[in-house]
């Protein structure tokens, strides 16, 4: 076994299982979430089919069903493989039945380079905005559902528990007793990653702002560690970009 995958497997698993028992904590009943695991990569998805997630019905608030599709592409991180690094990520949201409709999605493309990494597409129509499309010269079909509106970028953007509790304080989903604390206690463990993420690439910010508050910070010595900490900070260009 490499050592990527032996790292990767039980990282993507338990990704998958947190996933699992978080909706069924709160929204869902029965959603089962899987994970698809080879050498280099793994899929982690709703009723995961092969390669592709399918969505999963939530406790609705009315008659109309609501549906959460969600999959994540995952890997270890080209840096020191050993963190679990999400690729990229499609979150879908569908009202309605056979089949429901898409109303919006959450998407997350590190390596696009014609608009934001992470972003949300709403579909919806407003025709005062495809009148202002029309005289620009562009298509009505790109309309307000082909916008790609920016939501925090590579490590700011949401967190499905955000979009959860959306669904449950606008009263569009029934939740479980609890849900609260579960959905707190995986962001919570969310955004901590993400802070760790930004002191790697960041540590020239993160000394400079501990050292305001009164700590002492003492860069490593060792000319491997501080070789590897000038490779994380480096930017890395997106795709189509200059090199």
């Amino acid at each position: 076994m490499t050592r990527s995958r032996s790292g990767l497997q039980p990282q993507a698993r338990q990704f998958a299982d947190t996933l699992q028992s978080l909706l069924n904590r709160t929204v869902c009943d029965h959603a089962r979430v899987g994970a698809k695991i080879s050498t280099e990569q793994a899929v982690v998805g709703t009723q995961l089919d092969a390669l592709t997630s399918t969505p999963v019905r939530m406790r609705t608030a009315g008659q109309t069903s609501i549906w959460l599709d969600v999959q994540c592409f995952l890997k270890l991180d080209d840096d020191e493989a050993r963190f679990l690094t999400v690729q990229g990520s499609v979150c879908g949201l569908y009202v309605g039945d056979d089949p429901p409709d898409l109303l919006l999605h959450y998407d997350y493309e590190p390596e696009k380079d014609r608009y934001t990494e992470a972003h949300i597409q709403v579909c919806a129509a407003h025709p005062t905005f495809e009148t202002l499309l029309a005289e620009l010269g562009r298509k009505p079909a790109n309309g307000l559902h082909k916008v790609h509106l920016p939501v925090g970028g590579r490590r700011f953007r949401p967190a499905l528990e955000d979009l959860l509790e959306c669904l449950i304080v606008e009263g569009l989903v029934r939740p479980k007793d609890g849900w609260r604390e579960a959905l707190n206690s995986t962001r919570r463990e969310y955004r901590r990653k993400q802070i760790a993420a930004v002191v790697r690439r960041n540590t020239g910010t993160a000394q400079a702002e501990l050292q305001r508050l009164g700590y002492q910070v003492i860069p490593p010595q060792d000319h491997r560690l501080r070789a590897q900490i000038s490779r994380l900070i480096a930017p890395k260009p997106r795709s189509g970009s200059q090199r």
